[in-house]
């Protein structure tokens, strides 16, 4: 599996946290502080985006946590 986005978003009144290319949250309830907190964790973990998404679908905050990998080493 392809690591994707995660997405926090709120379904019938409970916040959930999923990968966005799945359909199942990998957590929920909580709140939603709760929700956006773990779906940061995650997704710094894997360097991945967090889009937080409002309950009417629009999208309240997208945070890169996207890191670029660097060469320190100078050539001789």
């Amino acid at each position: 599996m392809a690591i994707d986005d995660v997405e926090t978003y709120c379904e019938n009144g409970v916040w959930k946290t999923r990968w966005r290319n799945s359909a199942k949250p990998f957590a929920a309830g909580g709140g939603k502080q709760r929700q956006v907190s773990q779906g940061a964790t995650v997704a710094q973990w894997y360097g991945v985006d967090h889009i937080i998404t409002n309950p009417d679908g629009t999208i309240a905050e997208h945070n890169s946590y996207r890191y670029r990998r660097t060469h320190s080493a100078s050539p001789s």
